[in-house]
């Protein structure tokens, strides 16, 4: 199971694009590493990101983009989670998803437990902490119809769960969907837009929803549904990620740096654990507004 956090799966990627920005704009050109993990005990891979920023005064900015990533990533760092019995593994870095990774299979990831990860990389060591959620949502519900949206009437899945009770949630939202015993390649992502992002501020324990823009709910679809219950740290990281994307065209906007837990001179970053609930089920068909 992958999670499907605001369905970039660069999941990992993060806000750093902004960051880069941020760091770039600065005469002394000051570079950091930038270390991203998130743990999960539904996840079948354990992975990290281990990247860098540049300086404009750097020549790889002249590169193609494709170059310019490779540049950027860090292929030789030595990447170790350990639990709280000092039992420890180390990730291996893998070309095909430029992470470091192993299977969950090869280290428990327990919910409740505290995890550390230790980085070498570009001559020194960081160090971050986290501990895993206990608590995932145990039920979520949807449905397809429609709705108004900018002037607009569009397909439309409704998805609701409940709060967890008994302390602050952070919650993100996702879906996908294909017309029923089509091929699994062929699933497109519902649109949730800022509604992804879901908090119990509204109340302790209370109905949650969010609403997501969908397509061909003339057919049956098969739809899966994802809600994570992640570490606040990960909930702001995608948030000024997302904020900061939708907001490029406005002049005005203030580009918001994401948070850090990440310890050691130059790191950036965040490390922190998630739950996941996903859920599949079969949606529709629902008649059009026309009636046909």
């Amino acid at each position: 199971m992958r999670l499907y956090i605001l369905l970039i799966i660069g999941f990992i990627v993060l806000g750093c694009e902004d960051l880069k920005e941020e760091i770039k704009n600065r005469p002394e050109g000051e570079k950091l590493v930038l270390i991203n993990g998130f743990l999960s005990p539904e996840e079948e891979v354990i992975k990290v990101e281990v990247s860098k920023t540049i300086s404009v005064f750097d020549k790889p900015l002249q590169l193609e983009p494709a170059d310019f990533v490779n540049t950027l990533i860090i292929k030789d760092a030595v990447v170790v989670i350990k639990n709280e019995n000092q039992e420890e593994v180390e990730l291996r870095y893998s070309s095909d998803s430029k992470l470091y990774q192993i299977a969950s299979s090869e280290f428990l990831i327990e919910p409740g437990k505290r995890y550390t990860l230790n980085v070498l990389a570009e001559g020194k060591e960081f160090k971050a902490t986290c501990v895993i959620p206990v608590m995932k949502i145990e039920n979520v519900s949807a449905a397809v119809g429609f709705r108004a949206a900018d002037g607009a009437v569009v397909e439309n899945l409704s998805v609701s769960f409940d709060d967890i009770k008994g302390e602050n949630n952070f919650y993100i939202v996702g879906a996908l969907f294909n017309v029923t015993n089509s091929t699994e390649e062929n699933r497109s992502i519902a649109n949730f837009d800022i509604e992804r992002f879901a908090t119990d501020v509204n109340g302790d324990g209370l109905s949650i929803s969010a609403n997501g823009t969908i397509f061909n709910t003339n057919e049956s679809l098969e739809i899966t549904v994802k809600v994570a219950n992640v570490d606040e740290l990960i909930f702001t990281t995608l948030k000024a990620s997302f904020l900061n994307k939708d907001q490029t065209s406005n002049p005005f906007f203030q580009p918001i740096i994401p948070p850090n837990n990440i310890e050691g001179e130059g790191g950036y970053g965040v490390f922190a654990g998630f739950r996941l609930l996903e859920k599949t089920m079969t949606l529709g068909p629902i008649q059009s507004l026309d009636g046909v």
